[in-house]
């Protein structure tokens, strides 16, 4: 990897080999020495972009909560209500279901730290839009949730940890979330 490169690129070829060396070693056996090694560039280089170990793995962490995002968004915008609280829970299901085969991919190695990091990240985020959407939902007529953060917070938990569960189906999450949804709601 000689030459000058773009800065994001460099930064992001650092995130990729460790991410690497993270899968095959685990994150406490991977190194920083590892690391430049694998990139076959000095030391300093790696200080350049990143303070330490752990500011890479938060970068790496916010890479995936930046995916985790972009996916949230989906493709459609519908304007109507319904539609749009039923495509934000398949949304919330997709995009948990993908970030959990990301983090999880090899079981033999120890991710703790940068899913723990991802999966809390993309909790808070989705949690609070489903918390706006609710609010939404609220101010509309269509429905009547009294405590709407707590709703959301359970909510937003009961996807992520049924996603790292693996065993419910997509529909059958968004069957239970949209029950418990149109319960606390009703009029």
């Amino acid at each position: 990897m000689v030459g000058n490169k773009d800065s994001e690129q460099r930064r992001n070829e650092f995130m990729e080999a460790a991410e690497k060396l993270f899968r095959e070693n685990g994150i406490v056996d991977t190194t920083v020495s590892s690391i430049v090694n694998e990139m076959n560039v000095a030391k300093g280089l790696f200080y350049y972009y990143f303070n330490s170990k752990d500011d890479l793995i938060e970068a790496i962490s916010d890479k995936y909560a930046e995916r985790f995002r972009t996916m949230m968004e989906g493709s459609a915008n519908p304007t109507d209500y319904s539609e749009k609280l039923m495509q934000f829970v398949d949304n919330s299901i997709n995009s948990f279901q993908n970030l959990v085969t990301k983090l999880h991919a090899d079981d033999n190695v120890d991710l703790s730290q940068i899913a723990t990091r991802s999966m809390d990240e993309a909790k808070a985020s989705a949690s609070k839009t489903l918390q706006e959407l609710l609010e939404e939902g609220n101010k509309l007529g269509e429905l009547q949730v009294k405590h709407v953060k707590y709703l959301s917070d359970i909510l937003i938990s009961g996807i992520a940890n049924l996603a790292e569960q693996g065993e419910a189906t997509a529909e059958e999450m968004k069957e239970i979330i949209m029950n418990l949804i149109n319960k606390e709601g009703e009029k």
